[in-house]
């Protein structure tokens, strides 16, 4: 008789259940699984990104203002300006304003949504009553965890691919995105024809990987919102799209 094996794990164990943990955190912190189905699958697309020709300062303003506006949170006092010589905090601010900042020669879109999306994501998270799992040492992943979990995961897992420039490698963000898709159905096939080529592959050996997880994505699934109330000025980083 023929055994049928499972299929290779994409990450190691770990790994994965960290990201199970993540999601859950998030989705506690962020309005539960039903308002999770109305975040914006953030493409690189005209709908999207309608605003073209626009170069410079202007360009890059008008980039982080969809960005912001796709993450739900175009009422949060933040904006964005060319990095000084002298940099600032991650969480400067001017005149209680976040401030965020991009260097003037780093302009490659999908890298700056990227950018902009876990600049948000961090903010969005410091708000939470609840601490990411793992704790201090895997800060910065979980903000990216966040970033992919607020629509923008074609943009790190693009971006990491071209620059390796994120705390997580670009197998992990394509199994981050692949949870993801697998919490919103139907996002797969929206994302294959805007992810490279071999993060393609990437999304389907990680789906491959989670279906064997079903009872942990069902419980994903169930979870409500259970933080408190959101501190004054915040709102859910989910929008409909």
């Amino acid at each position: 008789m023929r055994i049928r094996s499972k299929p290779k794990t994409f990450l190691d164990a770990s790994r994965r259940d960290w990201q199970f943990d993540a999601f859950a955190w998030l989705l506690r912190s962020c309005g539960g699984y039903a308002k999770f189905q109305d975040t914006t699958l953030v493409l690189p697309t005209e709908e999207h990104f309608p605003d073209r020709g626009m170069k410079g300062h202007a360009g890059v303003a008008a980039l982080f203002r969809r960005v912001r506006d796709h993450a739900g949170m175009e009422d949060w006092p933040c904006t964005v300006e060319p990095a000084f010589e002298e940099p600032r905090t991650p969480d400067a601010r001017q005149n209680g304003i976040r401030v965020f900042t991009y260097q003037r020669g780093a302009l490659d879109p999908v890298s700056l949504v990227a950018r902009f999306a876990c600049d948000l994501a961090r903010y969005l998270t410091e708000t939470f009553d609840e601490a990411a799992p793992g704790g201090e040492a895997v800060r910065e992943s979980g903000v990216e965890i966040a970033a992919v979990f607020m629509g923008f995961g074609v943009f790190l897992a693009n971006s990491s691919a071209r620059h390796g420039n994120h705390q997580l490698c670009e197998g992990e963000l394509a199994h981050a995105l692949a949870l993801f898709c697998l919490l919103r159905p139907g996002s797969t096939e929206a994302v294959d024809k805007h992810l490279n080529p071999h993060l393609r592959k990437y999304l389907r050996l990680a789906e491959r990987d989670l279906v064997q997880h079903e009872t942990k994505l069902q419980k994903l699934r169930r979870t409500i919102q259970v933080s408190a109330e959101p501190a004054a000025g915040s709102i859910s980083p989910t929008r409909a799209g």
